[in-house]
């Protein structure tokens, strides 16, 4: 029967969600969505502050105790330079050898100056209730600050004082009665004193001060709010034993808790109550300084952490609430938007998309619409484009090769060059004739072979062969310089690069030049970077024919009709630009009546081809 409730009740509610409008739907799980993220965070964050809140309170509850334990270090240590002075004082060291004769003028006036002396302490110190020398011997010189010591007072009585006599160094004692002179309670600063000539111990020295002096150390410290410190010795004993400090175990459990530490903290019960106890141990006296705060100050607080995160949490609800109704009501006009944006597409327009970011089926087809619309417009841009770059590609190719055999074979340069083999035939032997030929049939058989990629060896015995040609047709015109590094000699490159910029200097470069010309041509490694460098001292470009030239080389479809002038720059530049990208680039620098420098420069070298040939 309870199955078929908890069935019926199931189908319920999920019949009357799916029902449910597409705004309240999605209202719901937005809210849901949002909630539980920040309920889980919330309780992390509260968790993770409460454990990182308790490990701070508990290294400030030891660092308090370790600033205590410094005070009492220095103080310890300050009294040690004062018994010094007085272990070391020539007049206590005489009481110390002839206290068995009080009468002796000599012992007399030795305890006359120590009196003054311990006056003299007693001045600067507070809280100081009294200084006192006792030899072994029973003699006692004291500053008993306004007080009379007890007549033939036994210090042997007291255990705290045979404790001291076993000590050879300075020792702090916790708080005793002060019975030998005031009955008050007193912490007691203590050495033993050593004839300096026979080194043997022949007396106590005691510094008497008032518990005064240790509980300020702790009292000027704040420890929380209901926080406290107090101070055992190494045997477990209360310096001062304290209303708070008694509430603690006994001797040798308390000892159990520090044993083998010089410092920490741990968590215990007292009287009921969890507390978080923090120690540290004083290098000057070995005792043990407690710091003690009750987990009721963390709890305080915790308060306020918790009552930050529920104001927090409440306010992203609200925030959620909001957001989600807003992103509800986004969403519940899809249907109306796809069928419109359908028509539009069916129209053949396929710029149209849908601003729809429901996770429901409605959607998600809005999404798949969208997709399907947006590759559509994609596919058909890009077959459009694809078409005009090959055929743009195609006309680039067929129009470089054909301009770079007409800049590297013109007719015009056809026709000077026979002239020059007739008018060679005509005065001189047939052996000019036969090197002018065999250089301009070398050229032809360069040119017309049918690979696009040579080495550099090759294109630079082709520039060689024009050269010849050229120093035929120029006698004592021009003198050329080539430098070609040696490893590079093998390195492929693209075909007829090299003469069609070396043909600009030798037809524009030393028009109107009186003189001897100057063409350097230089080929060389530069870094892993194959450089060619082309200079002339010829009359050089003014500006504004340097800046056309450079408008020109950028064109992406250079129009060699209009180019006639430079069209072995272009023409190269395109084809080295076509084979190498981004790796090509291509500077010209040029001054009036000083001369032009053309450099290009292949990224990477070129000593293997890493782009298929494109001729």
């Amino acid at each position: 029967m309870g199955e078929e409730i908890l069935m019926k009740t199931h189908n319920g509610i999920t019949a009357l969600f799916r029902n449910m409008n597409m705004k309240s739907k999605l209202l719901i799980v937005f809210f849901l969505i949002g909630l539980l993220p920040i309920l889980f965070f919330a309780l992390i964050f509260y968790r993770d502050s409460t454990k990182a809140f308790e490990i701070e309170l508990s290294k400030y509850t030891v660092e308090i105790a370790k600033q205590v334990g410094e005070r009492l270090d220095s103080f310890v240590q300050e009294m040690d330079r004062v018994g010094n002075i007085v272990r070391f004082d020539p007049d206590v060291q005489t009481i110390l050898r002839d206290s068995q004769d009080p009468t002796e003028p000599a012992l007399v006036y030795s305890i006359r100056s120590t009196r003054n002396l311990f006056d003299n302490i007693g001045n600067f110190r507070n809280h100081l209730k009294g200084i006192f020398l006792i030899t072994d011997s029973g003699l006692l010189v004291y500053n008993g600050a306004g007080e009379v010591a007890k007549l033939n007072y036994s210090f042997e009585q007291d255990a705290w004082y045979r404790q001291i006599k076993q000590q050879e160094l300075f020792h702090l004692n916790p708080v005793h009665p002060q019975a030998y002179l005031k009955d008050e309670q007193v912490v007691t600063f203590s050495a033993r004193l050593m004839d300096n000539r026979e080194f043997r111990t022949k007396g106590t020295l005691l510094f008497d001060f008032s518990p005064k002096i240790i509980r300020e150390m702790s009292e000027t410290i704040q420890l929380g709010n209901t926080g406290y410190v107090f101070m055992m010795t190494e045997d477990g004993k209360y310096v001062i034993p304290t209303e708070q400090s008694l509430s603690w175990l006994e001797e040798d459990n308390r000892l159990q808790l520090f044993q083998g530490k010089k410092s920490g903290h741990f968590q215990m019960k007292i009287d009921g109550q969890k507390m978080l106890v923090g120690f540290y141990t004083s290098s000057q006296t070995g005792w043990k300084i407690v710091g003690v705060v009750p987990f009721s100050e963390l709890a305080t607080e915790m308060q306020t952490i918790r009552l930050g995160i529920v104001l927090v949490g409440l306010a992203a609800i609200i925030v959620i609430f909001i957001l989600s109704t807003a992103l509800s009501r986004m969403i519940t006009r899809p249907l109306k938007d796809l069928e419109q944006n359908m028509r539009v597409v069916e129209r053949g327009n396929f710029n149209v998309s849908l601003a729809l970011k429901s996770h429901d089926e409605i959607g998600r087809l809005s999404n798949q619409f969208n997709r399907m619309v947006a590759e559509l417009d994609r596919m058909k841009d890009e077959v459009y484009m694809a078409e005009v770059r090959e055929y743009r590609h195609q006309l680039l190719r067929k129009d470089s090769e054909m301009k770079a055999l007409q800049a590297q074979i013109n007719p015009h340069f056809l026709y000077n060059t026979l002239n020059v083999i007739v008018c060679i035939a005509e005065v001189y032997d047939v052996d000019d004739i036969v090197s002018v030929s065999q250089a301009l049939s070398h050229m032809f058989k360069y040119s017309i072979s049918g690979s696009s990629i040579t080495t550099l060896e090759e294109e630079m015995d082709h520039l060689n062969a024009y050269l010849s040609i050229v120093q035929v047709r120029f006698p004592n015109k021009f003198i050329v310089h080539v430098h070609v590094d040696p490893e590079l000699l093998y390195n492929q490159i693209l075909k007829l690069i090299c003469q069609p910029i070396v043909e600009n200097s030798v037809t524009h470069a030393f028009q109107g030049r009186e003189g001897i010309g100057e063409i350097s041509i230089t080929v060389r490694n530069d870094g892993g970077d194959v450089v060619f460098r082309f200079e002339d001292n010829g009359i050089g470009i003014d500006e504004n024919r340097l800046r056309e030239i450079h408008a020109q080389l950028q064109e992406e479809e250079p129009n060699f009709l209009d180019q006639n002038e430079h069209i072995g720059l272009v023409n190269v530049r395109l084809r080295l630009q076509m084979y190498y990208r981004e790796r090509f680039s291509m500077s010209i620098w040029s001054r009036v009546n000083e001369g032009t420098c053309v450099e290009m420069r292949i990224e990477g070298g070129t000593d293997t081809v890493q782009y298929a040939d494109r001729g």
